[in-house]
């Protein structure tokens, strides 16, 4: 079998990635072939072919698994064939979970969502990858691999500390490599590792605190709906004492003092969400940060109108409807307050990231 047909067999399925253009559609060249051309000489020209996944994050694992492929075709005349067979298959399972191949219609939804909680398949996905980019270390050449290391390098040095020792190491390696072809692969495969791990980690620890943060959330959500019903069930007790001037419903005075509340929770959530960073994280942290600022809004304010009106803010009083909701508006913004735990918390967790 040519090496063109081996090509078009690796590339058959594939759904191109790469630089986004200015319509917002994203991009791969056409798939080279073994002479390194991105289309057969005298070929008419296609258009380039669009992504076919659904969500961003699809984006840059799918590049990676493109470029595995190609080492891999570059590669397979020094590797086992058994060895090449493994690959090609682990990366064709990486194809299917990144285009969602595999799943039962009537299981689509609920599993969705269980992998959106637990990042089930992002993780693997990358674990994958990782494996594969790790196996093909220990059958590139000593050239390959010192043109490849300050890549490797500048990507450990996101996730590993500073004066890690196997990054000072591939970082002298740059210079002048070791003469023992095994010795450097066994240490830029050691270098591949723990920065994998580390990554690994990092987005396990995202996603442990975007999952924090949507509990929290929902509960908040679900005690201002449970404070709606109790006033709508039981309107002989106000939990909010009305105005002079308001005849309307219990449950109505609480609701508007509620999106007061979420009123001033949205203008002190703006600087904070505008500067929020996601750092190409799947897990959308500032989005989350933004929710819970805005359902923690409405709970802070009934609870701050109630300190007021049971006289432990003394300073504060509320006679007509327009003081109410004032107040309303001023403790909806505290929240920021009881959310500064969670945007330093992302904050960090982003800073970990960048190089130290």
């Amino acid at each position: 079998m040519s090496n063109a047909t081996d090509t078009r067999d690796l590339t058959r399925n594939e759904h191109p990635v790469k630089p986004m253009a200015a319509d917002g559609q994203i991009y791969l060249p056409a798939p080279r072939t073994a002479s390194g051309l991105g289309r057969a000489r005298g070929a008419p020209a296609s258009p380039p072919p669009t992504f076919l996944g659904l969500a961003s994050w699809q984006a840059q694992p799918e590049a990676r698994r493109r470029e595995l492929l190609r080492q891999i075709e570059e590669l397979k005349g020094s590797m086992p064939q058994e060895v090449v067979d493994m690959l090609r298959s682990d990366l064709v399972d990486v194809d299917r979970m990144l285009i969602g191949r595999g799943n039962q219609e009537s299981h689509r939804h609920a599993q969705g969502l269980r992998e959106w909680l637990t990042g089930a398949r992002i993780e693997a996905v990358w674990q994958t990858l990782h494996g594969v980019e790790r196996a093909l270390v220990m059958y590139r050449s000593g050239k390959d691999l010192k043109g490849g290391l300050d890549g490797m390098v500048a990507d450990a040095k996101r996730y590993l500390p500073k004066h890690d020792q196997s990054v000072g190491q591939a970082a002298r390696w740059t210079r002048v490599p070791p003469k023992d072809l095994g010795e450097f692969r066994s240490g830029v495969r050691d270098l591949l590792e723990r920065s994998h791990d580390a990554s690994n980690e990092f987005h396990e620890a995202a996603r442990r605190l975007r999952n924090g943060m949507l509990g929290i959330t929902i509960l908040t959500v679900a005690s201002i709906v449970a404070l709606l019903v109790v006033q709508w069930l039981v309107p002989s007790i106000w939990l909010v004492p009305p105005p002079t001037e308001f005849t309307g419903a219990p449950w109505m005075l609480l609701a508007f003092v509620m999106v007061a509340g979420s009123l001033g929770a949205f203008i002190t959530a703006i600087p904070t969400t505008i500067r929020a960073r996601s750092a190409g994280l799947p897990y959308r942290l500032p989005i989350q940060q933004g929710l819970l600022k805005l359902a923690l809004g409405p709970l802070v304010s009934v609870v701050g109108v109630m300190f007021v009106a049971g006289g432990l803010v003394a300073a504060t009083t509320a006679e007509g409807v327009p003081q109410l909701l004032a107040l309303a508006v001023l403790f909806g913004s505290a929240q920021q307050a009881l959310t500064a735990f969670a945007d330093k918390s992302a904050g960090d967790l982003l800073a970990s990231k960048d190089p130290t």
